[in-house]
């Protein structure tokens, strides 16, 4: 994903190929048309020449680059912003709000099965804050939604209308007999709503664990969470329910005593976790028989999975806590859980949390056709996840390699990029698969909570079915098919020299490579005595003494700079179509020397100017990359006598 720089030279090869018929010809036709294509956005894409326009319009060209590089480049910072505060893309803008734009802009085009599951639910949450047409001048609070929408708690509605419960309130209406809290927590956990216990699958494999990191809110806010349900009742209802509630909290976490100590055999376990043997009482036996049944599994398959039961001791103290405890209280801890879980502020969670049903209907391109073929996705990728291997470096940087995507230095299995990513589709991204388990949900119209259970409760279901994927894992295929899908992602989505200096950066700043300490020390030294030859605070004010952690992230920046554009200038020198970058920057009074320098500078503008001006500046003075690229006279400040070569002390790499 750190190289979508590369995205945008392969659309204008994609575009430029599908219109031959239009633009057949020498490069001079080309150029005839030149003004008539970029106003009309045919020649490069909308985004690529948004972002050279934002870039051009932050650099204030009256400030000379080697005077002060950092003021140059970020010039007109503030006014562009102030310009066009919509359209404005800031610096550093976060991954995750970039996937998000987009998935919000086309999930109304979502096609697969799954994605549409997704899409209406994303919608149904988006409408939850539409006011009803009959009750104009109240919307429908967040209680009142899910007693309408969850079936299981829509069969009690009127009951559940009135709750919480105090201990009158229950015993009048005979509530034992209505109000099950063992039915309704495996209800909800057979929905992906743990509440008293947690259970999970991997594939024909059951856990069994008590809940993990429980929430025991100050009794202040559980009244603050309680204040939509307890309008208009009096001011010590909430408190009382508020401390039973805290109380049977904290008792499952074992921060207070049990009212009595629990049995021996309760106590008992084996001494291996292997044998470790669950005590079912009548209320543990109740649960599980309620919570598979509200799965539908078969009882082949839950006698033939394996069981692992986690930390049996605390589960055995949790359920005899749950024992002692009046049905009630435990009635209104349980539905105030499921309250609090259900409240999904932000409806982007529907993506987040359903994610590889987001990346199959990506995978399938439907919504990616319009903007880039798969093929030119790959390519990309490609280049993305070969540019940072020495052994690609080594083999293909001596040879006219681009104009054979695959060449044969390629055919060996770790550099199959394209293959890879379609085994892995096809095993963890299987659309048929997918189709089975959630083809005919049943989805309820204008029903968010009731849905989204619903499709929790099927991914509960296909995990039972599934092998376990380590989503963090770099060896299992969700982790690599989630990279190449953001790469696309955030190509079509972000400006690309923002978003290629930003990570390509990073990635460098993480590397080994730049692990050096002589290169440190020898940097500490010359920088200082840079500062001492040079500095003057009205002449050259950017030569101001450094402190030992400035010094500490010039290395660093200095040195991944440099790789980030050797990694960029490897990549061009590589590239047929490079007449077309060149071709573009020229119209915007731009090179590709030049503009890797302005894009990483405007990812720190407005950003604690006096630290990264420091930085960007005497880093990039050092550079003889930044020499040959602006030609800075000798009396100017971005050019010292005497250089700081912080890159020598490195070994080359092979």
């Amino acid at each position: 994903m750190r190289w979508k720089i590369q995205f945008a030279l392969f659309a204008i090869i994609q575009i430029v190929r599908s219109q031959d018929e239009e633009h057949a010809g020498s490069v001079t036709e080309v150029e005839m048309e030149v003004d008539s294509e970029i106003e009309s956005g045919q020649f490069f894409s909308h985004l690529y020449k948004s972002n050279l326009q934002q870039l051009v319009k932050i650099k204030n060209d009256s400030m000379d680059p080697c005077d002060d590089f950092y003021a140059h480049a970020c010039g007109n910072f503030d006014q562009t912003k102030e310009e066009n505060p919509e359209d404005y893309l800031p610096p550093y803008l976060y991954n995750q709000q970039d996937r998000m734009n987009f998935f919000t802009a086309e999930v109304g085009n979502f096609e697969t099965i799954p994605g549409r599951l997704i899409s209406q639910l994303y919608a149904e949450c988006r409408k939850r804050g539409e006011r009803n047409f009959f009750t104009p001048t109240r919307s429908t609070s967040h209680w009142e939604r899910m007693l309408e929408e969850i079936p299981f708690l829509a069969r009690h509605k009127e009951v559940l209308s009135s709750w919480p419960f105090l201990k009158h309130q229950w015993e009048r209406r005979s509530l034992n007999g209505q109000l099950n809290w063992i039915v309704l927590s495996a209800q909800l956990l057979a929905h992906g709503l743990p509440t008293l216990l947690h259970i999970y699958f991997a594939m024909d494999t059951i856990y069994v664990s008590p809940m993990e990191e429980l929430r025991c809110p100050s009794i202040a806010d559980f009244q603050s969470s309680l204040s939509d349900v307890m309008e208009g009742r009096h001011h010590q209802v909430p408190r009382i329910i508020s401390h039973e509630m805290r109380v049977l909290c904290r008792r499952l976490r074992g921060e207070l005593p049990l009212a009595r100590s629990l049995s021996r055999n309760a106590k008992t376990t084996a001494s291996r976790p292997g044998q470790e043997q669950l005590l079912l009482d009548e209320n543990t036996m109740e649960f599980i028989q309620q919570y598979f049944a509200a799965l539908n599994f078969s009882e082949e398959r839950l006698e033939g999975a394996r069981k692992f039961l986690l930390d049996v001791e605390k589960i055995t103290h949790g359920w005899e806590v749950l024992k002692q405890t009046e049905p009630r209280i435990v009635y209104n801890y349980v539905a105030w859980q499921a309250k609090e879980q259900l409240r999904y502020p932000d409806c982007y969670k529907v993506s987040e949390e359903f994610e590889r049903l987001v990346h199959a209907e990506y995978w399938q391109w439907h919504v990616l056709r319009p903007h880039l073929s798969r093929e030119v996705a790959l390519a990309s990728f490609q280049l993305h996840t070969t540019l940072f291997q020495k052994l690609r470096r080594s083999k293909l940087s001596r040879r006219d390699w681009f104009g054979h995507l695959w060449p044969a230095s390629m055919e060996k299995k770790e550099l199959q990029v394209a293959r890879i990513l379609h085994n892995y589709a096809e095993n963890y991204l299987n659309i048929t698969e997918l189709n089975e388990n959630y083809g005919g949900l049943g989805f309820v119209k204008n029903s968010f909570y009731g849905n989204l259970l619903i499709l929790r409760r099927a991914q509960l279901r296909h995990s039972f079915v599934s092998p376990y994927v380590d989503e963090e894992d770099v060896n299992q295929p969700a982790y690599f098919l989630r990279h190449f899908l953001h790469f696309v992602l955030l190509s079509l989505h972000r400006p690309t020299y923002h978003y290629y200096a930003t990570h390509g950066l990073e990635l460098w700043r993480e590397s080994r490579l730049l692990l050096d300490t002589d290169g440190h020390y020898s940097a500490m030294d010359c920088l200082e005595r840079q500062s001492l030859q040079h500095y003057d605070a009205k002449l050259a004010p950017i030569y101001r003494p450094l402190g030992s952690h400035e010094i500490g992230e010039i290395f660093q920046f200095y040195r991944s700079f440099q790789y980030s554009l050797r990694d960029y200038h490897f990549w061009l020198q590589g590239e047929r179509f490079a007449f077309a970058e060149n071709f573009v920057l020229d119209y915007f009074g731009l090179n590709p020397q030049r503009v890797l320098f302005y894009a990483v500078a405007q990812q720190l503008c407005n950003r604690q100017t006096e630290i990264f001006a420091a930085q960007l500046n005497r880093g990039y003075m050092n550079l003889p990359e930044f020499q040959e690229a602006f030609k800075c006279s000798p009396e100017k400040a971005m050019n010292p006598p005497s250089r700081c070569m912080i890159n020598m002390c490195e070994k080359p790499l092979t």
